[in-house]
């Protein structure tokens, strides 16, 4: 464990006939907390300040300084991709990320965060992530139907504009940015590990005999087959819109291309898609990975589609919606066309280039909706629990695969017409045992089916019950606690590659209690204790606790309850001290003395921030707060007023003197006291 003092902010004034309660310490932080894992902000007996008290993360120097760099909607997954990681692989990817240039910082930013801990570790040669978005913009620079944006700031990313053409009408198109990143700029498209390969033999070898598919399928072609990149010279839009035709736009032109480089012929599978386009044969599989690499190089969002109950594989790509898409016959937003074969479509998955995947069936046939509610032996939820699902006739695993919420829950869309067989897999045992159990026999349309599952395992649980005050309570400290659950992630491990995704979702849920010191040594310990504000399953709250007795008090933040999921946590405690209110200020400045400049809060922060500062109330009146631009530019200066207790706050709007808004970016704010700086400090400002 390793004990973090953080002093924060903001001050206002409770007046009571003969007390104030005075702000005399904050706490504020946020914090990725696994599963199995607590937090928790202590006062100690006998102190006036808060002590936080968080688990370890264990990133390298390196990795740190990566995750300062990378855009702020990627730094918790970035940071807790790294925490999956050793040391040396930290390092590694850190470094990429530390020496990257612009524009691609955020690109790498997003393979090194959303790429499998099983991949990153693996043989791949980290130059792929750089050539992979190099490539990515030099095929920006040639193609008329598509531009790469790039919005600046500190939570700055990328997207794509797209020309489309829909009724003989030419519209621009902005996908959103995780289309982006996971289906454009993601290098790995299913199975395969993205590397250097050489295209003769389909091994891992070192360039220039070594190519990667971006650059190899855009700007290499064999003997007597096109060349990518000329099919697309003139593609004015990605699509027209139209179904089941080649004069298609950008879509039109690949699935042209895949026709004429490729024949439909049984051959042995292979994964990679340099192998696969030289050796211009084989069957559904292979046709969907070279699919969806060959759409990526030409900057076309693009998925791998698996109907494994059907042995089949093709694709989908993104257009305000995903659009079957296999080029093999000429379905292009024909998703019926299965069906029209006399199939009986069971389920279809997309897959994500971190290996997640998720259900797309309804698409492709009628359905009916299976929700799977899975708890222990004592009725407790399970998080992460595994569910397989298979339906005969079947290739591999199964069907579709689904991992269970916080809840224990998941819900499934499957075909009509169909009998499915099940198991629950958990680190606290499977339903069943062994083999598989009926779930559903023949499946009807618009029908809804459960399956409540009990496995023979305990969940962790924490024996709290409700504490009552003392008969007559203490009244001089007080908590102030806001916290929030932005998100929590799933982990899963994929059946195909056995790479372990991570998938977030909003809010979390995270269990909160207050207690003395004698009740968290009980808990501590595993024994049964009493607390007050217990909240659990909680995605956050705002609690004011005026603290009953003089012991040692902890404001606890708790994931142990949970297998599998961590939460994204955002703590805000303020602690407050009932003083009388005639006390003199000299006293008051004996009791809390010294200069401090505290850090700003919210930070990063929009529209508005709050800055805190500990001062005597002598030096307050020739003190100010200016706040200066990266250039070194005075911005603002903000007044300093009502300096009691040495303790104060002011709030910079995010304007400039003239109260006009400044625009986005680092500032500095620093501390004058009679012309002198004391002290200063950073802050970003995000729009």
């Amino acid at each position: 464990m390793k004990s973090v003092f953080f002093i924060v902010f903001i001050i206002f004034f409770v007046i009571t006939l003969s007390a104030e309660w005075v702000l005399i310490d904050s706490v504020y932080f946020s914090k990725l907390l696994p599963a199995g894992e607590k937090c928790y902000v202590t006062l100690q007996s006998a102190t006036n300040f808060l002590v936080p008290i968080l688990p370890p993360e264990n990133l390298t120097d390196d990795a740190e300084a990566a995750v300062d760099i990378a855009p702020g909607w990627l730094k918790t997954d970035l940071r807790d991709n790294f925490s999956r990681l050793d040391e040396d692989t930290q390092n590694l990817y850190a470094n990429l990320i530390i020496n990257a240039t612009d524009p691609l910082i955020d690109e790498i930013c997003f393979e090194v965060a959303h790429t499998a801990p099983q991949t990153l570790s693996s043989s791949m040669d980290t130059q792929v992530l750089i050539e992979n978005v190099e490539y990515l913009y030099m095929m920006d620079n040639f193609f008329d139907y598509v531009d790469i944006v790039d919005y600046e700031g500190d939570d700055y990313y990328s997207t794509a504009v797209y020309q489309v053409e829909e009724e003989g009408i030419i519209q621009e198109i902005e996908i959103p940015r995780e289309i982006y990143y996971w289906h454009i700029v993601h290098p790995k498209l299913h199975k395969e590990v993205p590397n250097y390969i050489n295209p003769d033999t389909g091994t891992p070898a070192d360039p220039p005999t070594g190519v990667f598919w971006r650059d190899f399928l855009m700007n290499h072609n064999d003997a007597g087959y096109p060349m990518l990149r000329t099919c697309l010279d003139t593609c004015q839009v990605l699509w027209k819109c139209q179904q089941n035709t080649v004069d298609n736009g950008a879509v039109g032109a690949v699935t042209q291309w895949i026709q004429d480089v490729m024949t439909f012929q049984s051959n042995p599978h292979h994964d990679q898609p340099v192998r696969i386009y030289r050796q211009h044969i084989g069957t559904c599989s292979v046709h969907s990975y070279l699919t969806s690499a060959t759409a990526r190089a030409s900057l076309i969002p693009a998925t791998v589609n698996v109907m494994y109950s059907d042995n089949h594989k093709i694709n989908e790509f993104w257009d305000r919606r995903w659009i079957a898409w296999e080029p093999v016959n000429t379905y292009i937003d024909n998703p019926g066309g299965y069906e029209n074969w006399g199939w009986t479509v069971a389920s279809a998955f997309n897959w994500r280039g971190d290996s997640y995947i998720w259900d797309t069936t309804e698409k492709y046939t009628e359905v009916c909706t299976l929700s799977v509610n899975v708890v222990d032996n004592n009725g407790n939820p399970v998080d992460g629990a595994r569910i397989k699902l298979y339906s005969s006739p079947c290739t591999g695993w199964g069907c579709t695969a689904g991992w269970t919420d916080f809840n224990g829950q998941k819900q499934f869309l499957l075909g009509d017409s169909r009998t499915y067989t099940a198991q629950v897999t958990s680190s606290i045992g499977n339903y069943p045992a062994s083999g598989m159990e009926t779930v559903i026999a023949n499946s009807g349309a618009g029908i809804y089916y459960n399956w409540n599952v009990t496995l023979p395992g305990t969940m962790p649980v924490l024996d709290i019950s409700p504490d009552s005050p003392p008969a007559n309570p203490a009244d001089e400290y007080r908590f102030v606690v806001e916290y929030e659950l932005p998100k929590e992630i799933l982990y899963g491990t994929n059946f195909d590659d056995y790479n372990e995704f991570s998938k977030s979702t909003a809010p979390g849920h995270i269990g909160f209690f207050i207690c003395d010191e004698e009740n968290f040594n009980d808990y501590t310990a595993g024994n049964d204790f009493q607390a007050f504000e217990i909240n659990q399953n909680s995605s956050g709250n705002t609690v004011d606790f005026v603290l009953p007795t003089s012991d040692s008090w902890y404001a606890v933040f708790s994931n142990e309850e949970k297998l599998i999921t961590t939460q994204e946590l955002q703590v805000n405690i303020e602690l407050y001290q009932n003083i009388p209110s005639d006390v003199p200020d000299e006293e008051l400045n004996e009791l809390y003395p010294g200069i401090t400049l505290h850090p700003n809060y919210p930070n990063p922060f929009n529209p508005s921030t709050t800055i805190s500062f500990n001062l005597t109330a002598e030096d307050a009146k020739d003190a100010e707060i200016s706040i200066y631009n990266i250039k070194g530019q005075k911005v603002k200066q903000l007044n300093i007023e009502n300096c009691k207790l040495n303790i104060g706050k002011v709030v910079w709007d995010g304007t400039d003197e003239n109260n006009q808004p400044v625009s986005s970016g680092i500032y500095f704010y620093r501390l004058n006291i009679s012309n002198k700086t004391e002290a200063v400090k950073k802050m970003m400002l995000i729009k």
